[in-house]
């Protein structure tokens, strides 16, 4: 049974768990040319997808199976599909392997957010955002998705040069608890951001450990 809390005069769902969600908001974020979903999953992000329903897909993961989707699911779309992890710069990392998708992660989970032991260890080739940009001609405005289960400081320090031409960064968070070893704090990601000339603009969900939110460049 959902809840519901008025502000300004519109309904904000909330579901008896404490979880907060309103992706609605997306329909605010400005036209793109280019969508990059770094972290797509098995399943990909079909609601962003479908919303920016022109734009050309840059679509970025480690985990092999994705390929798979995205070759079966994205036939009518143009992509390009890079079966890599996102750092601060080239080189290798080992993938924790978690049983159940779109939990793997670079980093090792703490004992608040554990799950179970991971089912395998893999070394994957990883690359700055900005090298793997560099591979698109003439991508024009740019939106970009994150979810790296904690990996999201990194991707955005390896980012400065294509955040230039970028209109809105959603990313998906950790917040309050430390949920993986050696992770960023919140603050930490807020203030890369704003080195980047980002501010925050909204916050699409909130829950236990994480929260999505979104981020454009500051008007000046």
């Amino acid at each position: 049974m959902k809840k519901y809390h008025k502000l300004g005069g519109k309904k904000l769902f909330y579901l008896e768990t404490g979880i907060y969600t309103d992706w609605a908001q997306i329909k605010k974020l400005p036209s793109i040319d280019t969508l990059v979903d770094i972290g797509v999953g098995i399943n990909g992000t079909p609601e962003l997808y479908n919303h920016f329903n022109s734009a050309h897909l840059v679509l970025i993961d480690p985990v092999k199976e994705v390929k798979n989707y995205v070759e079966t699911n994205l036939t009518d779309r143009s992509y390009s599909f890079y079966n890599y992890g996102v750092d601060e710069k080239s080189g290798e990392l080992i993938l924790n392997v978690e049983e159940e998708s779109g939990y793997s992660s670079f980093l090792e989970v703490e004992d608040i957010n554990f799950r179970a032991k991971p089912i395998d260890r893999i070394k994957v080739k990883v690359d700055s955002l900005d090298n793997i940009m560099s591979n698109e001609k003439n991508p024009g405005r740019i939106g970009v998705k994150i979810d790296t289960e904690g990996f999201e400081l990194n991707v955005i320090k390896g980012a400065s040069k294509t955040l230039k031409n970028v209109d809105f960064v959603l990313a998906e968070v950790r917040h309050n608890h430390k949920s993986f070893k050696n992770m960023y704090s919140l603050s930490e990601f807020i203030e890369e951001m704003h080195k980047n000339n980002f501010i925050l603009t909204m916050i699409l969900t909130a829950k236990p450990f994480i929260a999505d939110l979104c981020f454009e460049p500051r008007k000046s």
